[in-house]
């Protein structure tokens, strides 16, 4: 029960951490935006990475081009980009 405990609290330590951070909730920011603007003209976005990065990446494409069972209004977005 330790290591899950351990786990979770690294997972909360590294979230205070990115709260903290400025600089990297601005560069989340502008990726986000630079992703949403790729995909309204049309583009696309890869995604890649060696060994557990490439499971990201491929989560990452997954959940992206998913549509979670139901379609989404496309104005939906525009509130949090």
């Amino acid at each position: 029960m330790n290591s899950i405990h351990n786990i979770i609290k690294a997972s909360i330590e590294v979230k205070q951490k990115l709260l903290q951070d400025d600089a990297m909730q601005q560069t989340i920011q502008i990726v986000a935006n630079t992703c949403a603007n790729v995909f309204r003209a049309g583009g696309k976005v890869l995604f890649c990475g060696n060994g557990g990065s490439a499971a990201d990446a491929q989560h990452l494409a997954a959940e992206l081009s998913g549509r979670f069972y139901t379609d989404r209004d496309p104005l939906y977005s525009k509130h949090y980009v």
